[in-house]
């Protein structure tokens, strides 16, 4: 049995191996390989953690993270093959080259069989450099809405006013503001809006924050939210210091004479008129055609505020100009002594008058009365007949300026028994 078995042994070899050929020129006729091409699978960066320990971070240069597949399989596995059949990634702590470029590594994870696989491109390219971590203040930004009509935005308040952000030192270095932005629209009252933070660049635009890490990245971010009564007012000046000494403010006329103020209803119910102190107009002494913009939000009661920036400012114009002055003399009997001592009385033949001068505005003055010009003096230290010489006090009406420190000269004698 055995001789019969070995018998023509080489024949029977020669037409197993004939068999097999024919058998896979039959299969490959019947089902051949064919290919599949599967775009654009992200690669996954692994064991990143190891540049991290060494406080550095990786940032994937822009196209590179990704890699096309060309798969070979037969004709009935390449319908069942899927893009998540397959795993790309590259793994910083063993495939890291010239500090540079990363391998990839496709890994094919379905249940079926290909027979190769072919890849676009063999590396991720990485940019590695230093790890920073840098605070930024929350900036609240509202855009274009507003609260309920008649209201105002009273504060915005985020829940945190600072942000912590780690990230690669050229990325950090762009940040130049991080952004609350909600709406605001139809809010009375106190409310609270959510939002997710936005990172500014330099030059205006939202910014990638992929490589960036921070405890309210993609997480809800809360801003409250109170909003303040509104009430239109006037304006008016104390113009009592506005000239220097010597001239006097001939005109004056500011823009706009009414303001929006904004505050508790209970704050700004009994504000009818914002009062501008003396203080603010002509600080610096300036006369002629003066010109002057003053900062009204400055003298604001506590809890008002002015809520459109552009209504802070107002244009005062005022026309200052050198004072003139006219002389007037007063007699004796024009001016009134007080405190003339029992027993005694003013000889007025005997008694000298007084002059002075009043200064004022050319137009005033043509309107000025030496009867509205009250001179007074007392003469309590006069105790006794004789001749004294006394100051004299002079009150001229508003807007008139008298600069004299007048003295007359009084005799007094015993008065007459009647």
């Amino acid at each position: 049995m055995k001789t019969k078995l070995f018998n023509n042994l080489l024949l029977k070899l020669l037409s197993v191996a004939a068999a097999m050929v024919l058998w896979l020129v039959v299969v490959n006729i019947d089902e051949p390989v064919q290919s599949r091409a599967f775009s654009n699978i992200k690669v996954e960066i692994v064991n990143a953690d190891v540049l991290s320990d060494q406080g550095q971070m990786y940032r994937i240069v822009e196209g590179t993270d990704t890699v096309d597949l060309t798969v070979y399989a037969r004709k009935t596995e390449l319908g069942k093959l899927r893009a998540s059949d397959f795993k790309a990634t590259a793994d910083v702590q063993k495939d890291l080259h010239y500090n540079s470029m990363v391998s990839i590594n496709v890994e094919y994870t379905g249940e079926g069989s290909v027979t190769r696989i072919e890849q676009s491109r063999s590396n991720v390219l990485v940019t590695i450099e230093e790890a920073v971590t840098e605070q930024f203040k929350v900036t609240v930004n509202t855009g274009d809405s507003r609260p309920s009509s008649g209201l105002e935005v009273g504060s915005l308040i985020p829940e945190q006013t600072v942000v912590e952000i780690t990230g690669p030192k050229s990325i950090v270095d762009q940040i130049r503001e991080v952004v609350a932005e909600i709406n605001i629209s139809g809010i009375t009252g106190t409310a609270q809006r959510t939002c997710t933070l936005k990172l500014i660049d330099g030059n205006g635009d939202e910014m990638d924050d992929t490589y960036l890490d921070y405890a309210e990245k993609d997480q809800p971010f809360q801003v409250t939210v109170t909003t303040l009564n509104t009430k239109e007012v006037g304006i008016s000046f104390d113009i009592s210091q506005a000239a220097p000494e010597g001239y006097g403010l001939s005109a004056i006329s500011y823009t706009p004479q009414t303001v929006t103020i904004a505050g508790e209803q209970s704050a700004i119910r009994s504000i009818l008129n914002l009062d501008i102190p003396a203080e603010a107009l002509n600080p610096e002494g300036q006369t002629g055609s003066v010109e002057q913009t003053v900062d009204i939000s400055q003298y604001l009661p506590e809890g008002i505020r002015i809520p459109n920036e552009n209504d802070r400012e107002i244009v005062v114009r005022m026309e200052i100009v050198p004072y003139e002055s006219i002389s007037y003399t007063f007699a004796p009997g024009q001016i009134h002594f007080a405190n003339i001592r029992e027993g005694l009385e003013l000889d007025a033949e005997d008694s000298e008058g007084v002059t002075i001068q009043v200064s004022g505005l050319p137009a005033d003055l043509t309107a000025l009365t030496q009867d509205s010009i009250q001179l007074s003096a007392d003469l309590a230290e006069c105790t006794r007949t004789g001749t004294y010489t006394v100051p004299v006090t002079v009150a001229v009406p508003e807007g008139y300026l008298c600069q004299d420190s007048p003295e007359i000269t009084v005799s007094l004698v015993r008065a007459e028994e009647e």
